[in-house]
């Protein structure tokens, strides 16, 4: 973004700039009744969107570098400090979301890691735990509240945990997405009830942050992925049985279970879901997410289930479980004409993620005719298998759920 030189300008900027801030961080969109994932939340600025950075460290100057993960290209924008107290410095900025899914800060010269950034991301937090997702204008929710049940699973007992939004009304006639996340005990640390767990992503806040800026509500259901671990358990509940295994060693260590796991996920928890939750029942706002072998399953569930979850979110998925003919033939009795999900993959480097596994998929389902604007691929070069990773990402599966694109990636130009 180019600068412009002299005073007059200089000032005018500053007035305009500071008239632009206070509209910003004052704006409350939480209100919004609006659950449908078409044109209407990309209302507002337009490509434009509000970019916040809450730094505990009070850097004097930063600059975010909005990036095109796809096709390279880059702009480098300085942030406006627009609020400070005792304890952090908040800059903010805009950046256009039709041209960058990307955001790396610099904070005095240093880098954090590079982050997503579309409609559903409201700022970010540097604080003593890291860099976590924040929502300008709001506390962040440290402890949120889950809801826990207890669910039979195939013989043995599930737990589930239910996160609503603080507006939730269980007597009102509003309309919730619902959020199925693998691996979802992750979220809860168990043990220590008054801190967070390690492999956290912030879901309940990167989801306010999502409501603050699109308006579009949703529940999140945590699915914590094995039960008792004497009959089963995660490599058992989450490699399906869809042929050989490609590692022999691999092979004898999985009972490939993910079939069953998968019809308790569509014929006993999206039922009971829909019982006991204000929630729609359509697959357009049904989706589902994981990570690793979690992003695997999840591949998995919504191709068995394209009539149940419209959206998948696949971090990280581990594809390597089968070779390129084991998947052509199972994806080969696939109709991807009826009932199309939009599949979202997110991967990084052979050696620290699951690429180039997850490349290939995303060039096989094109190849095998899977719609080509109904699925995308997020690369991330510096990525590893590792939640921080998954966290930073987290967002763009949420926005390909809200507007069923990733458009920076889809746009190629």
């Amino acid at each position: 973004m180019k600068r412009i030189n002299g005073n007059i300008l200089s000032l005018i900027t500053l007035i305009l700039v500071f008239s632009t801030v206070i509209t910003a961080c004052g704006a409350n969109r939480s209100g919004s009744s609006s659950s449908t994932p078409d044109s209407a939340h990309a209302k507002g600025n337009g490509n434009l969107h509000t970019l916040y950075f809450k730094d505990s460290t009070k850097s004097e100057k930063v600059v975010v570098t909005f990036l095109n993960s796809a096709t390279g290209k880059s702009e480098e924008v300085e942030m406006v400090k627009c609020e400070e107290d005792d304890d952090s410095y908040t800059f903010s900025c805009e950046g256009n979301v039709k041209y960058y899914n990307v955001a790396q800060f610099n904070c005095d010269g240093k880098n954090t890691r590079k982050i997503a950034f579309n409609k559903c991301v409201s700022g970010w937090y540097k604080s003593k735990n890291g860099l976590i997702p924040y929502t300008q204008g709001k506390d962040t929710d440290f402890f949120p509240e889950f809801k826990r049940v207890t669910l039979d699973c195939n013989g043995y007992e599930k737990k589930i945990y239910f996160w609503t939004p603080e507006d939730y009304d269980a007597d009102s006639d509003e309309k919730y997405a619902t959020i199925y996340v693998l691996d979802g005990d992750d979220e809860i640390n168990l043990n220590n009830p008054e801190s967070r767990s390690d492999g956290c992503m912030y879901i309940p806040e990167q989801v306010r942050s999502m409501t603050e800026n699109t308006g579009y509500k949703a529940i999140v259901v945590l699915v914590s992925t094995y039960g008792d671990m004497t009959k089963i358990n995660r490599d058992d509940e989450l490699v399906p049985d869809i042929g050989e295994i490609a590692e022999e060693e691999y092979g004898k260590l999985t009972k490939k279970k993910g079939g069953d796991f998968a019809r308790f996920m569509a014929k006993t928890l999206v039922p009971y879901v829909e019982k006991h939750y204000n929630v729609y029942t359509d697959a357009l706002h049904t989706s589902v997410t994981g990570a690793s072998l979690g992003g695997l399953e999840t591949f998995y569930i919504t191709m068995e289930y394209p009539e149940l979850f419209g959206t998948a979110g696949a971090q990280s998925p581990s594809f390597w479980t089968y070779n390129d003919d084991v998947w052509r033939k199972y994806l080969s009795g696939k109709d991807f004409g009826k009932s199309t999900p939009f599949v979202y993959l997110y991967t990084g480097p052979s050696g620290g993620d699951t690429d180039p596994h997850v490349t290939d998929m995303y060039n096989r389902l094109i190849d095998m005719g899977y719609p080509a604007d109904k699925t995308a691929l997020s690369y991330n070069e510096f990525g590893g298998h590792h939640v921080n990773y998954w966290r930073s990402y987290f967002s763009e599966f949420l926005s390909a759920m809200v507007f069923q694109s990733v458009e920076p990636l889809q746009t190629k130009k």
